[in-house]
Parts: C-alpha cells; sequence; structure tokens
C-alpha cells in the first residue's frame, strides 16, 4: 500500500461517489468529467492495493474493504475542513474593525486599556468606542452602527443578546472635608442624610430598587440629577453634596480632589452586561473581540 501517494482530491472523490452511489451523480458534483472522477478512483485502489467498489452496468456499492475505508476517510476530510476553517478564522481575527458602545463611565475607565491589550494581541485590527448614553449605546447596535455595547444590566431588547460581563460595587464619593469622609464605612442611612447628586432617572430607579430591597426606609430623593458622571463629580466638588459611583469611577476622585467610601447595609452592586445582535453574525474581528474581553475579565476575577 502506497499511502504517501494518497491525495486529497482522491479521498474527495471516493467519498462523493459512495455518498452518490453513481460515478456519474458524483462527477457532476464535483464538477469533473466521468473519465477524470474514474481515474482518480482506479489510482487511489492502485495505491491503497484494494477494490473499494463493485461496479455493475446498474449500481456502485462499497465493496468489503471500502465499507470499512469509509468513516476513516469521511473523518480525514472532515477533519481537515475544520482545520482549515480554523486557520481562515484565525486570519480573519488579525484584522478588521470592531466598534463598541459604552456608557462614558466604563468607556473612559475599563475599556481603553482593554482595547490597548487587545491591539497588542491583533494590531492590524481597529478598535473604535463610541461613547454613548445607556439607551442610546444599546440603540446602536440595534441599528448596526455598533457591533457590540457595554453598558449596566438592563430589560434586553428582543434585537440583542445580554450577557453578564462583570460586577462593580457602589462607592460613597464625597469632599475630603466632607463629615462622611471621616468614616471608614458608610451605612446608607447616614449618606441619604445629606443632599445627593444623581445620574439619570434609570440610574437613581435602578439604585431605589435596590435600597428597597434591604429596607424601604431608604428613600433616594435626590438633590440634583446629571447626566454624566463627571458632571456629579464636578458638583460633589462644589459644595452641592454627596454622589455613589460604581467602583470603577474612583481613578477619577483624584483630579476632583474627592475620596470614596465603603457603602454598606445594605452594599450594592451595579451590574454590567455584554450586548451584540441576536439576528446578525458578528464579524470574526467583533467575536474575537467578544472573547478577549470576557478571558481578561476572567483573569482579574471580574467576571460574574
Amino acid at each position: 500500500m502506497n499511502i504517501g501517494s494518497v491525495s486529497f482530491r482522491q479521498l474527495r472523490a471516493f467519498v462523493a461517489v459512495a455518498d452518490a452511489g453513481s460515478f456519474a451523480m458524483a462527477a457532476q458534483r464535483l464538477h469533473l468529467s466521468p473519465s477524470a472522477l474514474s481515474l482518480l478512483i482506479r489510482d487511489l485502489e492502485r495505491n491503497m492495493g484494494v477494490r473499494l467498489f463493485d461496479r455493475t452496468t446498474r449500481s456502485t456499492v462499497l465493496s468489503v474493504a471500502g465499507s470499512e475505508f469509509y468513516p476513516l476517510a469521511r473523518q480525514v476530510l472532515d477533519d481537515l475542513a475544520r482545520a482549515l476553517e480554523s486557520t481562515q478564522d484565525l486570519e480573519q481575527k488579525k484584522r478588521g474593525t470592531v466598534r463598541v458602545a459604552c456608557t462614558p463611565l466604563y468607556a473612559a475607565t475599563m475599556l481603553p486599556e482593554m482595547v490597548h491589550r487587545y491591539r497588542r494581541k491583533y494590531p492590524a485590527i481597529a478598535v473604535y468606542v463610541l461613547d454613548s448614553l445607556n439607551q442610546q449605546a444599546t440603540a446602536r447596535v440595534v441599528s448596526g452602527e455598533a457591533d457590540l455595547c457595554i453598558a449596566p444590566q438592563r430589560a434586553t431588547p428582543p434585537e440583542l443578546v445580554q450577557q453578564s460581563l462583570m460586577r462593580d460595587r457602589i462607592r460613597l464619593v464625597c469632599r475630603a472635608d466632607h463629615p462622611l469622609a471621616s468614616r471608614a464605612r458608610v451605612s446608607w442611612a447616614q449618606a441619604l442624610q445629606h443632599p445627593f447628586v444623581s445620574l439619570t432617572a434609570d440610574f437613581t430607579h435602578r439604585l431605589q430598587a435596590d435600597l428597597f430591597k434591604h429596607s424601604t426606609s431608604l428613600s433616594l430623593q435626590p438633590a440634583h440629577e446629571v447626566s454624566f458622571i463627571t458632571t456629579a463629580l464636578g458638583m460633589v466638588r462644589s459644595g452641592f453634596g454627596v454622589t455613589a459611583q460604581p467602583s470603577r469611577a474612583m481613578p477619577l476622585l483624584d483630579s476632583f480632589g474627592l475620596v470614596s467610601r465603603r457603602l454598606v447595609s445594605p452594599t450594592v452592586d451595579r451590574l454590567l452586561s455584554l450586548f451584540h445582535p441576536r439576528n446578525r453574525a458578528l464579524s470574526p474581528a467583533a467575536e474575537s473581540f467578544k472573547d478577549f474581553l470576557f478571558d481578561e475579565l476572567a483573569q482579574g476575577g471580574d467576571t460574574l
């Protein structure tokens, strides 16, 4: 048996004839002439030293040796196809464009570092960050403007799939000379005795729901509601009150001269999600960025 002379074309021809049960039909499927197909099978049989088909004027069926060889040949072809697909997919992931819609806090803190690490691995892929308010961020994925969205967990539009990404603990933020700054940890009951600067109504409602789970006496009535976290921090710096923000915002505090303290009774987490299209396949580049994001957060112990 001359195994080294068995070619991919011969294996493909053998499987095609076995599947079709006819040289004529197999030749048509492979876009070969019947004589060219017959030559491939004859060469394969000669190289293997066995007859693979029993042929009559009316039928073509696998011989005993052919029946034993068929599942092995099919496995070789399937394995080769998967290997080629995997290689092509890896090659496609080396180039392309990824557009990530992200709410302002995470667009300013978590995402830049993630993009930087990703670009070290895939330098030819361009990653664009589309910073957006919560509702706008998910809408950008629905419209096709963005491939992925990073935003706080929410009711999912039917056009999107939501995957839990990470948990972010809510902390008190105040001026260093504020009375609460002298405490290592602050209860929500204590924090809510002071004017509170909150973000949009969506943020406020979610926070209020979390507080009510602990006690219906914890009523959040903001003195001010703003759209952007930097605005909230600026107002706290100017003495308008205190605020509560996810831990990922803590690196921003130094530039505003603010400090943070643990919030307890209850502890509240903001759940962050990744959104992507339900009925629209991600590009290989976007798929690789999604996988990279989950892997990086898992290594850091941040995933849910």
